[in-house]
């Protein structure tokens, strides 16, 4: 597919992601508003139903004939059942399926301490939420049988429309929002698993959004970490406030619709117990705009649409406070599942976030760090680009035979069959050759081992339930190397370019701008799905605690800023902290060298004592260099100096060895004028790489943003060898 086309794609899909999401959304705000709707019905006594909408509760009677439960045997008034055989796929794994399923129901009554009613979920039985226990499972063999059913004689509470002109509570048409459920536990446990729906959903939604936003700028071809950052803030917190406020605006139109039905049901001369129960209405309505801003909603529409029933004394609006003040919330009833996916949320958001920040990290590194000429090449971490330019017999690769630098062949089998399917490696083959990178100046030894290598030419066979996939690096390929320039272990005097721990090391087909692209795409899908992930955790939690409400999820759409502040301040420290650690290396690395040297010096100050006793000038060298510790200072300048003292006494060995020649044969003399010869090539090249590595940090801790960072945790400009 060609990069266009695969641009074009990604915008397509992030386009479809953002549609996707508006569906979500409008999905995810109805099962929130059927969980509200549920807690403005107060439970009614059955003796004050007028027509329309009413919560009741109270006990189960038949009317005239039940039904028999189809396993158990059981009398009821209604049965779900299924009956389920386990068996052994082909691999042997144990699986389950379903040979019979269904549900019945029959009409009955339902009586309180205030008369009783006909209840008839014939007409809709399958639309009903029935959310009733199992009662019944029994394993007979292979075979298992499930019954869900609701008996004569149980406490039920029920959601339904009261029909006045045959007194009875029926489920069709209910309208309003509101969802037609029979339970044998409570409407409020009913409306918390709406609540627990609507968090997911619309944590989907915005996880939808999320990465809609992250495709849509790969697609543009934006990889600017604070162009991400900017529209990911803006564009989520107007879409989620105006998805929130839109319905908002429709939940409180229903709330309105549902009030005056019920006013416009008892009629101009309503009983004190009617009065009574709209009042209780009433309240729980006005409770559930305590928050802003339905509190605002609720102000606007309260004259007009929610009027206070007239005719009640104090004493009897304050029982009704105190009443709904009690009165329980919608919550999910299952703590421990609210808490584990909680939990499993943040943690894997967690996760994905320390991804996105690693892949966006490397980015930056690639966009900041220059690339350099081979022949100008530093110690420490380097960007090249060049031609292979392969010194040995090349490599053949295996399924296709063709010469290569390098190249990755996979051979993998099919066990298994559905969903429990899976790849099995059979074999796997990763070989590399060393081979020089060229380019106009000269060229420079790479050692691909331990490399993440991105290959250019790939194939995919499949035979039967076998795959075989490889991939191969062909000679003269033009690459873009970024890795760590060591000292070379086959020659002291070069660099060449290899695995250091703690260091990316990438060798890629593809030019710079694309892995700039590429890396920057995954640091933004990984830190999109990370949000949604963040922002699902965080819903859950409130669907669990009763208080999920528009106005929380306008005031979640505020931690998103909050996310990505947070995410963009641990971005710019880790530069700063690996931009530092990189010149501490290389400082390290410096001293490492000069310690070694150093060491020979006591050594050395022995043997001239037995053939220069009479060199004062000699003797005094080396005594000073001898306290002399670089180990113990950090300064360039002093470094230096020390070693141009080193210098100064092999000058004078050289000078000496000749009138001794006893002394030019001593092997510890002929060790360390060696040694000061070598150290002084190593140090040329560290001293370049160190001055690289210090250039680019002091530029970044005094560029916007990082020197606030830089100020307030004490990263502290470094000073750079002169020479």
């Amino acid at each position: 597919m060609g990069y266009w086309l695969k641009r074009l794609l990604v915008l397509v899909l992030g386009s479809l992601s953002l549609l996707l999401a508006t569906l979500c959304f409008n999905w995810g705000f109805t099962a929130l508003s059927e969980s509200r709707q549920m807690e403005r019905l107060p439970q009614s006594p059955i003796a004050v139903l007028a027509s329309g909408p009413y919560a009741v509760a109270g006990r189960t009677e038949r009317e005239l004939n039940v039904l028999t439960a189809p396993y158990s045997g059981q009398s009821v008034l209604y049965v779900r059942y299924l009956l389920e055989e386990e068996y052994r796929d082909s691999d042997g794994d144990l699986r389950t399926r379903t040979l019979d399923s269904g549900q019945r129901s029959t009409r009955f009554q339902l009586t309180d301490d205030s008369g009783n009613l006909r209840v008839d979920p014939t007409l809709s039985t399958g639309n009903i939420n029935w959310d009733v226990q199992r009662t019944y499972r029994v394993r007979q063999g292979d075979l298992i049988y499930s019954e869900w059913t609701l008996s004569e004689g149980q406490r039920a509470e029920l959601l339904g429309r009261f029909q006045p002109s045959n007194q009875t509570l029926v489920f069709n048409t209910l309208n309003f929002n509101l969802p037609a459920t029979i339970t044998d536990s409570s409407l409020q446990a009913a409306g918390g698993q709406s609540l627990l729906r609507a968090a997911l959903i619309i944590s989907l939604a915005a996880g939808l959004v999320s990465v809609g936003i992250a495709l849509i700028l790969i697609g543009l071809g934006i990889h600017r970490f604070i162009l991400y950052v900017s529209a990911m803030t803006v564009i989520m917190i107007v879409y989620l406030w105006g998805q929130g406020l839109y319905q908002l605006e429709q939940d409180w139109q229903r709330a309105a619709s549902l009030y005056q039905t019920r006013m416009t049901a008892l009629g101009s001369s309503p009983t004190l117990e009617q009065r009574t129960d709209l009042l209780a209405m009433r309240s729980l309505i006005a409770r559930g705009a305590e928050p802003w801003p339905d509190r605002l909603f609720f102000q606007q529409l309260a004259s007009d649409y929610f009027p206070a029933p007239e005719g009640l004394d104090s004493a009897l609006r304050q029982a009704v406070a105190e009443r709904i003040a009690n009165y329980p919330r919608n919550r999910f009833g299952n703590g421990w599942v609210a808490l584990l996916a909680s939990i499993g949320g943040a943690g894997l958001s967690i996760l994905l976030l320390w991804l996105g920040i690693r892949r966006i990290r490397l980015k930056r590194l690639i966009e900041h760090l220059p690339t350099a000429a081979t022949t100008g090449l530093s110690y420490g971490l380097a960007e090249l680009k060049g031609k292979v330019d392969l010194q040995a017999e090349p490599l053949t690769s295996k399924l296709t035979e063709n010469p290569c630098v390098a190249f990755h062949y996979l051979e993998e089998e099919k066990r298994g069959s559905g969903k429990k399917s899976r790849w099995v490696t059979l074999e796997e083959i990763d070989r590399r050759l060393p081979f020089e990178l060229t380019d106009e100046s000269g060229s420079v030894w790479v050692y691909p081992e331990k490399a993440t290598m991105h290959y250019s030419d790939t194939v995919t066979r499949r035979e039967g339930r076998r795959r075989y996939k490889e991939s191969w690096l062909p000679p003269d390929t033009k690459l873009y190397c970024l890795g760590f320039a060591g000292l070379d272990a086959n020659r002291s005097d070069r660099l060449a370019l290899q695995h250091e721990d703690e260091q990316p090391y990438i060798v890629s087909t593809l030019d710079e701008q694309r892995l700039i692209q590429r890396k920057g795409a995954q640091g933004f899908l990984f830190t999109s799905v990370s949000l949604g992930l963040l922002l699902s955790a965080f819903l859950i939690l409130l669907a669990y605690a009763g208080s999920l409400t528009p106005a929380d999820l306008l005031l979640t759409a505020l931690l998103i800023p909050v996310f990505l502040f947070l995410y963009t301040l641990i971005l710019h420290y880790n530069d700063l902290i690996f931009l530092r650690n990189r010149c501490d290396k290389s400082n390290a690395d410096i001293r490492t060298i000069l310690q070694k040297r150093h060491d020979l010096i006591p050594r050395l100050n022995q043997v001239l004592q037995d053939y220069l006793e009479h060199e004062q000038e000699l003797q005094t060298a080396l005594t000073k260099l001898r306290t002399a510790n670089p180990e113990l200072s950090d300064s360039p300048d002093q470094i230096d100096q020390y070693n141009d003292q080193v210098e100064a006494l092999n000058r004078q060995l050289i000078a000496r060895s000749e009138a001794y020649p006893e002394l030019k044969a001593n092997t510890l003399v002929a060790e360390f004028m060696e040694q000061v010869e070598t150290t002084e090539n190593y140090l040329s090249l560290l001293r370049n790489g160190y001055n690289d590595a210090v250039e680019l940090y002091n530029t970044q801790i005094h560029s916007f943003p990082d020197l606030l960072l830089a100020k307030a945790f004490g990263f502290d400009e470094k000073a750079l060898f002169r020479r």
